[in-house]
């Protein structure tokens, strides 16, 4: 399916959806990558995965890099609010502000785009993150729910990124929840991804 510039994957529970999910996977990878662990976290959510637009590897991006990795910061922030207009697209179709899902590449563009409005979503997991604004203050993010799941041998981050994105987001007002998993920038091997995402959403459906 395609809409406002983005290829997307449209996968519906059986039943009444109790929210609506946007997914974004990692670079060199594509919209069915996170439909696993989206299903999941969210049994009976309306899930929207997504297919970055950028050609990447064997894949696709959501934003480039510099040639020597870098951030290319104006396309992502570019391409983060092309990204907004797509969450507003979900919210007219489903009727709710929907949570978002973000891995690696995924994640980054995600946190951007809570920067840039986090009024449109319900709350973000960010899947090995990297700060989209590095030592800046963020805009102010006042209560809300994200979790940030980062790995302790992670290959492609130095060892306090998620640390430093998680003081940024705290600094910035956010509920910000950090946990490390045993493991490197690939899923880990007993789960902990999905477990601690399910229960993160169940302390923020108990606490809403």
């Amino acid at each position: 399916m395609y809409d406002d510039g983005f290829e997307y994957t449209l996968d519906s529970p059986d039943g009444t959806a109790d929210c609506a999910v946007v997914l974004l996977h990692g670079s060199g990878r594509d919209e069915n990558d996170l439909l696993a662990f989206g299903r999941a976290v969210f049994p009976i959510a309306v899930l929207y995965a997504l297919r970055g637009a950028i050609p990447w590897e064997n894949g696709f991006a959501f934003f480039r890099r510099t040639p020597d990795r870098r951030l290319d910061v104006d396309d992502l922030k570019a391409q983060a609010a092309q990204l907004c207009t797509f969450v507003d697209f979900v919210i007219q179709q489903t009727g709710q502000r929907p949570f978002v899902i973000g891995y690696s590449n995924g994640a980054i563009i995600a946190a951007e785009l809570l920067c840039q409005d986090c009024s449109l979503l319900q709350g973000a997991i960010l899947l090995r993150p990297l700060s989209p604004r590095r030592k800046e203050d963020l805009p102010s993010l006042t209560g809300f729910p994200v979790l940030l799941l980062a790995a302790s041998h992670d290959e492609r981050r130095e060892p306090n990124d998620a640390q430093d994105l998680a003081d940024q987001f705290v600094a910035a007002g956010a509920d910000a929840r950090l946990e490390i998993v045993d493991g490197g920038h690939g899923w880990a091997q007993d789960s902990a991804d999905e477990k601690l995402s399910r229960q993160w959403l169940v302390t923020r459906r108990q606490t809403d």
